[in-house]
């Protein structure tokens, strides 16, 4: 498999195949969308980067990896799109493929705004690559309203609401 490097202002990636023109593109989410927390577990005072080393071990959220499954199987593609930071990016890779994740693209935010507006403008860019961005499928109430601020369909997955709540961010229509 031939990885090609991506860049883009506020984020950076892989892609794993060409994009289509004539395909559309389902972006998920890592972190509380594609992986599930274990019973029990509490990220109460941890860190980012001790939560991300955790996270590692974290099991898929089965239903969400069949349906990112079924609509590989139909032929659109996939892009991962997540607020992790870069240096994260190979692991990130390595749990997807434990997992038997489609992607077609995996991008990671360089950090320097809210994951709300850095996932904008990957979906901006994945605008450009393929026929439309069809769904946007994520844990984050911000990331969902950047989603719609672009006119892109999103699924909120209520599975990190307290932290959402306790982590607001601000939000702004991104034009590029």
């Amino acid at each position: 498999m031939m990885l090609q490097k991506i860049a883009g202002e506020r984020f950076v990636g892989l892609r794993r195949n060409s994009p289509c023109k004539n395909t559309p593109v389902h972006v998920f989410d890592v972190d509380d969308t594609l992986t599930r927390k274990p019973d029990g577990f509490d990220n109460t005072g941890l860190t980012k980067d001790d939560f991300f080393d955790a996270s590692r071990e974290f099991p898929v959220q089965q239903a969400v990896l069949e349906l990112a499954q079924m609509l590989a199987a139909d032929g659109d593609r996939i892009a991962i799109a997540t607020a992790r930071p870069p240096e994260r990016l190979t692991e990130t890779i390595a749990w997807l493929d434990k997992h038997n994740v489609p992607y077609d693209q995996v991008l990671h935010s360089n950090g320097d705004e809210p994951s709300g507006v850095v996932k904008q403008e990957m979906l901006l860019y994945l605008q450009e690559q393929y026929q439309e961005v069809a769904t946007l499928f994520d844990d984050s109430p911000f990331n969902i309203e950047g989603a719609k601020l672009q006119g892109i369909n999103a699924v909120h997955l209520r599975t990190n609401d307290e932290y959402w709540s306790n982590h607001p961010e601000y939000i702004y229509r991104v034009i590029l």
